[in-house]
């Protein structure tokens, strides 16, 4: 699509500029300053994370789809051997698979197909692993529940008629299920570890960098990630060997310089590790007493394993949490809404595919077209994001010292550990009903996860298995930066525990 004058004075219809200025300025831009964006179209894009091997799909609707949670299933080649060989997995559908269709949870990017695979698919295929298709995102990948897709409610395996959590609700669902042996999720402030607790199973988002994030629809790099979901331990570990390393492609991984051996290097020897249990993170508004209870009483059930678990303060936590709803409030609006979740800056290799694809239809005469939390976000970012004061710059500002402080924690304790969820999985509404039940429903599960995104701590929803309660109840365990295996160690320990 090129440029024309009508657009031009159409974009600057507020300019107080007499026409013979508007046309002296159009015609400097069209003999000149615009030269440089069409020479940019001579060249071919070049897609490095190219697709290989035979595949196909079938789309909606699956008669035996009971949670609503696939949203195509696909026949993809793979490797012939590997470590993988013999697990199937789903994929949360805001990552790139070649061919296949991708809706990120709306309507409006019906009939888009991506024209390369993420990084993540190509290491998977590789170890042998065989993808079985795209588990629903909600819609943009912005809800914490399972309401929001234009595809329909994703079901709680585990408990019909409620949420199983979101963004990445249908990977959670397929999962629990047992439909497939693990999914991949992608988290922003917490929607792997959201589904993983609601509906009990373990949910992964490594240190920022371990993974690339390389193909996959991006709100912000602080908060970008992708991580394995399942049952059982061991096929987080194994996905987690697949997937870690540099890519070449994700200026995220700049600051990663390890190896990773999580396989060989599992440990479940806990003998003298100290557990740092986070008072800020119980007793909250919306925190269920059932869920403090019962988290207290298995981070406690570490003892068990020579560990010794501690009761601290974090009293920063607040700031932090304050912190990362500005950044993904803004980024929502101003990357993901505005760019097609293209950043500036970032040394990235870019999935133009799908940022013009969102830029083509993701207009603001498209905004009511959205439900009503996506609407809510959008707004709130746009009234940030065209406000004089740099909202998002001084929650940036505030992170620098959040770092140090949550740095200086760590130095004292393996894992810091917390419910994942405050509340347990709760009941799907109906879609006509109240606006303000549509926005608040898919709001406040994400309390004590997304900080850790934007320090890039690595953290797992561990399922609680010392309780009665009849719902699933998630356990934080987190790690210092990079002490991805730490974390895994912990979360094994548990599940081998009697």
């Amino acid at each position: 699509m090129d440029f024309n004058k009508e657009d031009f004075f159409k974009q600057i219809s507020d300019a107080n500029l007499p026409q013979e200025q508007k046309e002296m300025y159009w015609k400097m831009l069209d003999e000149d300053f615009l030269a440089t964006f069409r020479d940019v179209m001579e060249y071919s894009p070049v897609l490095t994370v190219k697709a290989t091997g035979k595949r196909s799909y079938q789309e909606r609707p699956f008669a035996d789809d009971k949670s609503n949670a696939w949203y195509v299933k696909t026949q993809v080649e793979h490797a012939a051997s590997g470590p993988l060989l013999g697990k199937t997995f789903a994929v949360k559908d805001n990552i790139t698979v070649a061919d296949v269709p991708m809706q990120i949870g709306t309507k409006l990017l019906n009939g888009y197909q991506p024209q390369a695979d993420a990084t993540v698919i190509t290491r998977l295929l590789t170890a042998g692993a065989d993808l079985v298709g795209k588990a629903v995102s909600e819609n943009l990948f912005v809800a914490g529940s399972s309401f929001s897709a234009d595809t329909g409610l994703v079901q709680n395996p585990r408990l019909p008629g409620y949420s199983a959590g979101g963004s990445s609700s249908g990977s959670a669902a397929l999962v629990a299920g047992g439909e497939v042996d693990f999914a991949l999720g992608c988290d922003q402030t917490g929607s792997i570890r959201i589904p993983a607790s609601w509906c009990g199973i373990y949910g992964f988002k490594p240190s920022r960098g371990v993974v690339p994030y390389t193909g996959i629809g991006s709100v912000d790099q602080l908060l970008d990630y992708v991580g394995p979901m399942s049952k059982t331990m061991d096929n987080i570990v194994l996905a987690m060997d697949a997937l870690a390393g540099p890519d070449g492609l994700d200026s995220r991984q700049a600051e990663m310089e390890q190896t990773f051996e999580f396989a060989h290097n599992l440990s479940t020897d806990l003998q003298g590790k100290k557990i740092g249990l986070v008072r800020e993170c119980f007793g909250l508004k919306r925190s269920e007493k059932v869920v403090d209870q019962t988290v207290r009483a298995n981070i406690l059930a570490f003892e068990k394993l020579g560990a010794t678990v501690e009761e601290i303060s974090i009293p920063e936590f607040d700031e932090a949490r304050t912190v990362v709803d500005t950044l993904n409030t803004i980024s929502t609006y101003r990357q993901l809404i505005k760019a097609g979740g293209s950043s500036i800056g970032s040394g990235n290799y870019y999935p133009v595919d799908l940022s013009e694809a969102l830029n083509h239809q993701l207009l603001p005469e498209n905004y009511t077209q959205l439900p009503p939390i996506v609407q809510v976000l959008v707004y709130s970012g746009m009234l940030a994001d065209h406000s004089p004061i740099d909202y998002y710059g001084r929650a940036q500002n505030l992170l620098i010292d959040l770092k140090e402080k949550f740095a200086q924690v760590m130095e004292h304790y393996d894992i810091l550990a917390m419910p994942a969820t405050p509340f347990t999985a709760t009941k799907l509404p109906d879609l006509d009903g109240p606006l303000p039940e549509l926005v608040t429903g898919s709001m406040g599960m994400d309390t004590n996860l997304g900080v850790f995104n934007a320090l890039g701590y690595p953290a797992i929803s561990v399922p609680c298995k010392f309780s009665d309660y009849d719902k699933p109840i998630g356990m934080q365990l987190v790690g210092a930066y990079g002490a991805d295996q730490t974390v895994l160690n912990f979360a094994q320990a548990y599940e081998d525990m009697q």
